[in-house]
């Protein structure tokens, strides 16, 4: 398995994703971390741009894929990302953190998080 990976930390989603009607009509602030696993020696060597991951591709896929979608649970959605990003950059390994930003919780102030791995023959 390759030793070296790329982290995109904090990419703020507004994303229409909770249990509550209101917060999948209109949406709430997401937090997500991103670490892609890859080869990255011909990139190094070459220093080609193409042959490694386009960070601001992905975050744009990312907030543009949140504009259409919805759902009831962060589980969903971190299994609907996971398989947009496989998908999309065929890679062995990618890790992700969802953090949902203050839920609608009475009393609660923090934050919801779920992390999710996909790792190429394993899931």
């Amino acid at each position: 398995m390759e030793k070296n990976y790329i982290k995109i930390e904090n990419i703020d989603i507004w994303a229409r994703v909770g249990v509550l009607k209101q917060e999948r009509f209109f949406g709430q602030l997401f937090s997500l971390d991103i670490y892609f696993w890859a080869d990255f020696d011909t990139c190094v060597e070459q220093d080609d741009i193409n042959q490694t991951i386009d960070y601001s591709e992905i975050i744009s896929i990312i907030r543009t894929h949140a504009e259409y979608f919805s759902c009831c649970t962060v589980e969903k959605y971190s299994a609907v990302l996971i398989d947009l990003l496989k998908e999309r950059y065929k890679m062995n390994r990618i890790k992700i953190v969802l953090k949902k930003q203050n839920p609608p919780i009475l009393g609660f102030n923090g934050n919801i998080s779920i992390m999710r791995v996909y790792e190429k023959g394993i899931n």
